[in-house]
């Protein structure tokens, strides 16, 4: 409660804040479709490396060169920090909560790092980026652009 303003204005301006978040509701549910779209698969790929579902995709030989000896790593890193950073954003963006903005511009910025990575390290047979390598780099500068967009015009609101 601010002291300086009267209880009527008070209100009015508790009003314009709901009303301004629920003018970007399509933007906040935009963001968690696409958060919830990358937990979903990024945890279930992360675990299909662990199992070993994905051999055949994902040759050993692919690995040659670089710090991984198996896919246990990367798989881990797919699970848990992409799809765990998804489901995170996910989560706080339809729970209205402040750090689901957050949450969701450090999701796409996970999502791109591990395709960056992905890229890197792999020696694929043909090589990359693959037709799927780019649309996950998309999808998550997409979730990255939108978070910030969100978090522009929801601070711009919460000015006026």
């Amino acid at each position: 409660m601010l002291s300086h303003l009267s209880p009527v204005t008070e209100g009015l301006a508790k009003r314009g804040r709901e009303r301004a978040s629920m003018k970007y509701k399509w933007l906040r549910i935009l963001i968690g479709v696409l958060t919830g779209f990358i937990a979903l698969t990024a945890i279930g790929g992360g675990a299909a490396l662990l199992t070993g579902m994905e051999g055949e995709r994902f040759p050993l030989e692919w690995l040659q060169g670089s710090i991984f000896k198996g896919y246990t790593i990367p798989g881990l890193l797919l699970a848990v920090v992409v799809g765990g950073s998804a489901l995170l954003a996910c989560i706080t963006i339809f729970r209205k909560l402040n750090a689901g903005i957050l949450a969701a511009m450090a999701a796409g910025l996970s999502m791109m790092g591990f395709i960056i990575g992905e890229f890197l390290i792999l020696k694929q047979v043909p090589p990359g980026p693959t037709p799927i390598e780019l649309f996950y780099f998309g999808l998550g500068l997409v979730i990255f652009l939108l978070g910030g967009l969100l978090w522009m015009k929801e601070k711009r609101s919460a000015r006026h």
